[in-house]
């Protein structure tokens, strides 16, 4: 095992060459892919994380209404949680805003130590007397008597190693700024609430991909519904026409022509079963659940969906700019860009502030003195307030900048926001649009599917009875399975349009 200091040899060594030459750390060529060994341990540590997250299931056995649905998948999905992250980092951040209207006290201590090199000369112009070398303490040397005619030159030297000890603490309180910190504290603030309101937006856009996903989960499966109608018909087609063979009335051809839709007929169930397996694996992604999970989902009353197209459209609009998350988060992104350009206006301002400090400071110098006295220790205290006024008088048009800076911000945010609340308008005219005209055709799609099984089941009726050809009653099968899907793409539709309509209007 190697030792802390050829450790830490090692690590400079190793990131001297990766400074050196960072190339190697890098692909060779561009004709190939390159193998990282470093990104190995990556998939593991993905495992781990993934490994991490709590999933809420259902209970075995449990029937999943949609507002059950729901609750899981705002318990489960990951997109609420990031913006939940993202909520608590923004009032987080409030707190640091606040933070400039308390005091701000800084505690420092150190210590160490040096060698220190001291020389001095002096004259005495007195001359005859010889000095001692242990006047000066910790001399090195003896002073030299040198003659100069009217005296003599006091030449002393000192080195020695040396401590010291300083601690201490200092105060600043900011008293005024012309607002500034209040500024900065709205702006923080509403920053805050833009977070908190995209969290809310978050939950409406999961709410509204669990309800889309939902009725197109519950429009496939009434496909499916349809295509085994289909399938069941042209099945009894096929089996009229084969007693209709063997009693010797029928031709092979007409015979193999009800093989034929009915192949046709099954063909499409099987489609439409597979259509619905993968609704249910979207709508159990959506909930964050394991694609592969047996999820028992309650049937959806489509005949109850109509009702929100009983309000006026103006109530609609009014609705959406009142309660949809996403525009009232802009509104509060402008509220914020507002605060940080009267802040930036205050930055050209005096500001008055409170500092105090409080040092203290020992050095201990080493001495070679014989004396009775083995240190000497030198201490120096320092206590003081002060009132500081300071003001920016040239920054280097920096202060002007930032005005410029916070003004183009402000300005974008507006648009930013009309722009959004015109296409909220927009969203709810388009989605009360399709939603009426989606009713309106699903009317005319349960008129034509009645009028179809009505001709179907007389003309299979006529099949049986030899008064019918079997290419007559195919065809009317073939009307009656296009009718029924049509009915429930209807339902699909008006389901999509309203929940856009839900959506589009904030109360989803």
């Amino acid at each position: 095992m190697l030792h802390r200091p050829a450790l830490l040899f090692v690590v400079v060594v190793l990131a001297g060459c990766s400074a050196a030459a960072p190339y190697r750390q890098s692909p060779p060529s561009a004709a190939r892919p390159y193998d990282d060994p470093r990104a190995r341990p990556l998939a593991e540590m993905g495992n781990k994380l993934g490994a991490d997250a709590v999933t809420e299931l259902p209970q075995a056995g449990e029937v999943l209404t949609l507002p059950r649905l729901i609750a899981l998948a705002q318990s489960n999905n990951l997109t609420t949680r990031i913006a939940w992250q993202q909520a608590r980092a923004a009032a987080a951040a409030a707190g640091i805003a606040a933070a400039d209207y308390y005091p701000m006290l800084v505690v420092l201590a150190s210590y160490g130590g040096g060698y220190m090199d001291f020389q001095t000369s002096g004259r005495d112009n007195i001359g005859g007397a010889l000095a001692s070398a242990n006047l000066v303490p910790g001399a090195a040397e003896s002073l030299v008597n040198q003659a100069t005619g009217t005296g003599m030159v006091l030449e002393a030297g000192m080195g020695n190693a040396y401590t010291n000890l300083l601690s201490g603490a200092g105060l600043r309180w900011l008293l005024f700024d012309f607002g500034g910190r209040d500024h900065r504290n709205r702006a923080a603030v509403s920053d805050q609430l833009a977070a908190n309101l995209r969290f809310n937006d978050a939950h409406q856009k999961l709410t509204f991909s669990v309800t889309e996903l939902y009725f197109a989960y519950q429009a496939v499966l009434r496909q499916q519904q349809a295509a085994a109608v289909s399938a069941r018909s042209a099945r009894e087609v096929l089996s009229a026409a084969q007693a209709r063979y063997d009693q010797g009335f029928l031709t092979e051809p007409e015979l193999l022509l009800a093989r034929e839709a009915a192949a046709q007929a099954e063909f499409g169930l099987v489609t439409a079963s597979s259509s619905v397996e993968i609704a249910r694996v979207d709508l159990a992604t959506v909930v964050g659940l394991p694609p592969g999970s047996p999820l028992q989902i309650a049937p959806a009353d489509f005949t109850r969906l109509t009702t929100n197209l009983h309000k006026p459209l103006d109530e609609h609009i009014r609705s959406a700019l009142r309660d949809r998350a996403d525009l009232l988060a802009q509104v509060a992104v402008v509220q914020a860009a507002e605060a940080r350009l009267r802040a930036a206006r205050t930055e050209r301002l005096p500001t008055l502030a409170l500092d105090a400090i409080a040092l203290y400071n020992q050095f201990s110098p080493g001495t070679n003195n014989r004396s009775a006295f083995d240190q000497v220790q030198q201490n120096f205290q320092n206590y003081g307030a002060f009132l500081t006024v300071q003001w920016p008088v040239f920054t280097g048009f920096a202060d002007q900048n930032k005005v410029r800076v916070a003004e183009a911000a402000t300005a974008a945010a507006k648009e930013e926001m009309q722009l959004l609340r015109e296409r909220v308008i927009a969203d709810v005219w388009k989605a009360y649009v399709r939603a009426k005209n989606a009713v309106a055709s699903r009317e005319a799609a349960g008129a034509l599917e009645a009028a179809s099984r009505s001709a179907y089941e007389a003309s299979l009726a006529g099949l049986k009875r030899g008064l019918v050809p079997v290419q007559e009653t195919a065809a009317a099968r073939a009307a009656l399975a296009q009718a029924a899907a049509l009915v429930a793409e209807s339902d699909a539709a008006i389901a999509e349009s309203l929940v856009n309509l839900a959506r589009s209007s904030g109360t989803l």
